[in-house]
Order: structure tokens, then sequence, then C-alpha cells
């Protein structure tokens, strides 16, 4: 796992508008999806030079697949989302909530995807002991919750 950049903090007025323009285009995801993909390109085109590129593409990366796993996408989609939300540097927080979705989109939607979300799990088990308190039991309490799904 690659060490995450840190985005810009919310009260900064360019990311602030970029935030809320694009939570408003996240309503379109369960029930347009290629309406959604569309107005994430326009948030991508009036946002680019406002905010930090490399923090906007991940941020869209991260949206697109959340959405997509979230709301039962296709094994493409999903699998095209996860793909370019992972070319990203992401902390072990971003990890874990990534492989937690991924994992539970599986579960419900495509279980030929399993393994692959299992063996993202055993990772986010293996660097468990390197976190502060903090973070080890908000992951341990989100592996829980994933254990008590599984039954």
């Amino acid at each position: 796992m690659r060490n995450a950049f840190q985005d810009p903090p919310f009260r900064d007025p360019s990311w602030q508008a970029y935030i809320l323009d694009l939570e408003e285009t996240s309503a379109l995801a369960p029930r347009d999806w290629s309406r959604f993909r569309a107005g994430l390109r326009q948030v991508k085109r009036r946002h680019e030079g406002r905010v930090p590129t490399a923090s906007l593409h991940r941020d869209l990366a991260k949206m697109t697949f959340m959405c997509a796993a979230h709301w039962g996408q296709t094994p493409r989609v999903v699998r095209g989302a996860l793909r370019a939300y992972l070319k990203h540097p992401l902390d072990t927080r971003m990890y874990s909530y990534m492989a937690a979705e991924y994992w539970q989109w599986a579960y419900k939607v495509s279980p030929a995807d399993l393994p692959a979300a299992e063996a993202m799990l055993a990772e986010v088990r293996e660097y468990l002991p390197s976190l502060d308190d903090h973070e080890r039991r908000n992951t341990e309490g989100l592996l829980a919750f994933l254990e008590r799904q599984r039954r």
C-alpha cells in the first residue's frame, strides 16, 4: 500500500464546492448509471484547475467505485472502477473501506469475485497491528460487521 496524500480541507472553498457538486451528482447513481457517469465527467471538467488534480482524480475514482459497488452494478463496471481506484495512493483507512465495500458487493452480486475480495480483506487483517489504537478498533469493527453479514 502506498502512502496517500492529504486532500484539501473541507473549509477550502474550491474543495467544498467540488464536494457539494459531487454529492449532488451522486444522487443519479441508483437511478441512472449512464447519467451519473456523464455527471462525473462534467464535475471533473468544472473543477479541474480549481482543486488539486491528484485529489480530484482519486476522489472521482473513489466515488465511482463506491457507487458502483453499493448500487450493485455489473461485475464489469465494478471491476473497472476498482482497478481505476487502486491506481491511486490509498491509506489504510481508504483501503479498508474499499475492500469492505468490494466484499459486500461480491457477496451479494458476484460470488466469482469473492476470492479476490477475501484476499483484500486478508491484507487488511495483516496490517491491523501496525494501526494506531483508534484506527485498529474501527477496522476491527468493520471486519466484525462483515463477518456477521457472512453468517
